[in-house]
């Protein structure tokens, strides 16, 4: 089976390569030998007899009207043998005269030729009885030289006025009639001879060796991938409007040159983001701030951001947060919900009535002689303390007990911590934290005034307090 289909490929396609010529004569004149079957069409398992067959010889006359079609006048002279017939088993006269039409698969020029058959016919029985037939069928000319064909043909007849179907079965020859030399075929009228015709069954250029172009872009219609619109070889006859390299069907942006990576559309600045989504297409940015540039890397685009070299967030356009606005960053701000200098770290200074208490308090809080008890005077000086410690939370106190020169160094050290912790200790007992405190004696280490007067030694016996931010 394999091999007859490998032959039957092989035969039409050299009938497409042999088919460049076709005789000039269109009359041509036939003689075949019939078989005529009338008993297969009446096989019902009651016939002894089924399958006999009588014969007849064939004279002809084929006109060829078209390249599809010829015109077959044949003149059949046998004998027949008709089941149905009283005459059953016996061989009668028979003459038959048919008028068909071929309806063939390719033109006359082509060396095998399959075609079908249909028509209309008169047949004559026995020198008396007359009946019209309408035949249809099949057959096949193979050609064997430019002026002679070999024949053969099936076909079922239906008689139309007797019970007398049959089957012919014909084998012969088609012989040409007048001048046989051949001139070139072009099948599809294109103005190329099919030898010379890449596409001999579809008008085309000459240019194109007979092939169509529908966009006359010069690019045949079976090479084109856009056959409809003019385009370019490098893109299989698909256009670029642009020059990108990129057809316009695939192209985002046609009307723009671009990259393959942006489909096609332009990216001046190499991004990743098309130049018409791209709010900086002349600089580099990421695809979440449309293309612009974040040099600090916080999120806010530099032409949007007030601080773009220092992270910061939206809400502050770009800067460090800053809630109290006295422009020290919140993570730098230790009183960030109250407006105070970067000097004192954005806490608000003390109130000038906090500094004048506390100068008091340095100067008159005052012990028992050679002790660490307080005096009653010490306790109101303090409490206003206290008072300025609650009301200025971010502050720290240091405190550092002091002693004149007189007496033992090592004594006046030990009395000068005793005075601080005294001190400490009334503060924290009063509601202040004790985190928030230090407290140190440093003897007679650090005079505040001269130690020969009285007076002097007097400024030196202290404890002070310094509030300060950490």
């Amino acid at each position: 089976m394999k091999k007859l289909f490998l032959f039957a490929s092989f035969l039409i396609t050299l009938q497409f390569q042999n088919s460049a010529q076709t005789p000039e004569s269109v009359n041509a004149v036939t003689g075949k030998y019939v078989f005529i079957d009338h008993y297969t069409p009446y096989l019902d398992g009651d016939l002894a007899d089924r399958g006999l067959m009588t014969s007849a010889i064939e004279v002809g006359y084929t006109r060829w009207l078209h390249k599809k079609f010829n015109l077959h006048v044949p003149v059949r002279f046998g004998t027949a043998d008709i089941p149905q017939s009283p005459l059953r088993g016996n061989a009668i006269p028979w003459i038959n005269v048919d008028a068909t039409v071929q309806i063939k698969v390719w033109d006359n020029t082509k060396w095998i030729n399959p075609y079908l058959l249909t028509g209309i016919g008169a047949v004559m029985t026995n020198w008396t009885d007359i009946s019209a037939q309408v035949p249809a069928g099949a057959g096949i000319n193979i050609q064997l030289h430019p002026s002679f064909y070999i024949n053969s043909q099936v076909e079922y007849r239906w008689d139309l006025l007797e019970d007398a179907q049959n089957i012919h079965y014909s084998i012969g020859g088609v012989f040409v009639i007048g001048n046989v030399k051949k001139k070139p075929v072009d099948t599809d009228g294109d103005g190329i001879t099919d030898l010379e015709d890449k596409c001999p069954l579809i008008p085309g250029s000459v240019e194109l060796m007979g092939c169509p172009d529908t966009d006359g872009d010069g690019i045949s219609d079976s090479d084109d991938q856009c056959p409809d619109v003019p385009g370019i070889a490098a893109l299989h006859g698909c256009p670029d409007t642009d020059g990108d390299g990129i057809p316009d069907a695939k192209d985002a942006c046609p009307g723009e040159a671009g990259p393959a990576a942006t489909n096609g559309c332009p990216d001046r600045d190499k991004d990743g983001i098309i130049d018409s989504k791209d709010k900086c297409p002349d600089v580099a940015g990421p695809a979440n701030l449309m293309g612009c540039p974040d040099r600090d890397n916080d999120g806010v685009a530099d032409s949007d951001d007030k601080c773009p070299d220092v992270p910061g967030v939206a809400a502050n356009n770009g800067c460090p947060a800053d809630r109290d606005n006295d422009g020290v960053a919140d993570a730098n701000d230790r009183c960030p919900d109250e407006a105070g200098p970067a000097s004192n770290k954005g806490c608000p200074e003390l109130k000038k009535e906090d500094k004048e208490i506390i100068q008091i308090a340095i100067q008159k809080i005052q012990f028992e002689t050679n002790s660490s008890i307080l005096t009653k005077a010490s306790y109101p000086l303090l409490d206003q303390l206290v008072a300025v410690l609650n009301n200025n939370k971010a502050y720290y106190c240091d405190i550092a007990g002091h002693t004149d020169s007189s007496g033992d160094d090592a004594h006046n050290m030990t009395l000068s911590e005793m005075r601080a912790l005294v001190c400490y200790t009334y503060l924290t007992e009063k509601g202040i934290n004790a985190d928030r405190m230090t407290h140190a004696g440093y003897g007679e280490t650090k005079p505040a005034a001269d130690n020969a007067t009285p007076e002097g030694r007097k400024t030196n016996r202290r404890v002070e307090f310094d509030l300060h931010i950490k």
